[in-house]
């Protein structure tokens, strides 16, 4: 981009060394920091295989903007924080966009808001499912060899709306209208594999017994030794995602509500550590590993429940799982399940990142 002659502005105000502003009559853009991401969007082609699951139902007689330079608009802009369409009136002649799109900043202009507002609305049902394969095949390419091991951690997220949009609905306990997406995470590279768009109020297990049934046909696929280790918070400890674990040959650790029968199995430990911690006034953990079987279950599990004192109080939790060792080391079992609030990271980047 070439730079006009124009004058100099010097500023002596900052103490270690003086101030020039060059003022030039060329195009400007504050968004350069996208050129990097644009950059690794040329070696893992995000974009390209994002474009070539959309089905372009336009007459190509008509066609001024390709579905890659609106993809390209449209992603770059929500990285850049520019989440309304509106705002690519202004962004469709910016130099940066432009070279994000292939164009040269002396090129026309980019897509305008109704055009991009027309390309949204006519993506179909269809072009969604392939959208989902996109990303589970860039998981697959993340891949130098196959994997061994894997960690598949399951959460649900409120997602607050603030307009008239479909399927959007008033939780109580969130206090707001809002959708409630699930997002499904690998805890070995902290890839996305599945993001659904869920009505305002479903439960949080609602559909992910489907989503495992079509994640683990997909990565068998291409790995069938391959060992999946499942893991969620008591939203999604519930029968039938216990079921569809031992239907694909899951191994998993769930959350579960501490219950009467929890407590009443756990009151002794409960009653050893609150006095080892008055006798040496440090903080204590142990932990109870049984079978135990509610009502809604069609059998008995186990079950791993902590005990912790400390100076703040008293603390239990549980976990059902069926890992092998877990009466020989249920800390081991329960510290793992831990670690999967690492994974509540890619959801809040998720939430509010992008």
């Amino acid at each position: 981009m070439s730079l006009q002659s124009v004058p100099r502005l010097s500023f002596d105000f900052f103490s270690s060394r003086p101030i020039d502003v060059e003022l030039s009559s060329s195009p400007i853009s504050t968004d350069a920091g996208l050129l990097p991401i644009r950059q690794f969007d040329e070696r893992i082609r995000l974009t390209e295989q994002f474009t070539a699951a959309l089905e372009d139902k336009r007459d190509p007689a008509f066609v001024e903007h390709s579905l890659l330079t609106m993809v390209r608009q449209r992603i770059y802009g929500i990285l850049a924080d520019y989440e309304d369409q509106n705002d690519h009136d202004t962004l469709r002649s910016d130099p940066i966009f432009k070279l994000i799109a292939d164009r040269l900043p002396e090129d026309p202009d980019l897509s305008s808001q109704p055009t991009l507002s027309r390309f949204e609305n006519a993506v179909s049902i269809p072009d969604l499912w392939h959208l989902r394969d996109v990303l589970v095949d860039l998981f697959i390419q993340s891949f130098d060899r196959p994997p061994r091991h894997l960690t598949l951690d399951i959460d649900a997220f409120d997602d607050p709306a603030h307009g008239a949009q479909q399927l959007i609905m008033f939780h109580g306990y969130y206090d707001q209208y809002q959708y409630l997406p699930i997002v499904i995470t690998c805890a070995e590279n902290d890839l996305v594999l599945l993001v659904g768009l869920r009505h305002g109020t479903c439960e949080a297990s609602l559909g992910a017994d489907n989503d495992l049934r079509y994640l683990v046909a997909r990565l068998r696929t291409v790995w069938p030794d391959v060992h999946i280790h499942v893991r969620g918070d008591s939203g999604f400890g519930v029968p039938r995602m216990y079921i569809v674990c031992r239907e694909l040959r899951l191994s998993y650790t769930f959350g579960i509500g501490m219950n009467s029968r929890l407590r009443e199995l756990s009151d002794d430990l409960l009653k050893e550590v609150t006095e080892e911690y008055e006798r040496t006034h440090q903080p204590q953990r142990r932990f109870f590993a049984t079978c135990y079987r509610a009502k809604t279950w069609a059998y008995e599990q186990p079950i791993v429940i902590k005990v912790e004192v400390h100076a703040q109080g008293t603390n239990r939790r549980a976990v059902v799982t069926n890992r092998p060792g877990w009466h020989v080391l249920p800390s081991a079992v329960y510290d793992e399940y831990a670690e999967r609030g690492e994974s509540e990271n890619r959801n809040k980047e998720l939430k509010s990142e992008l």
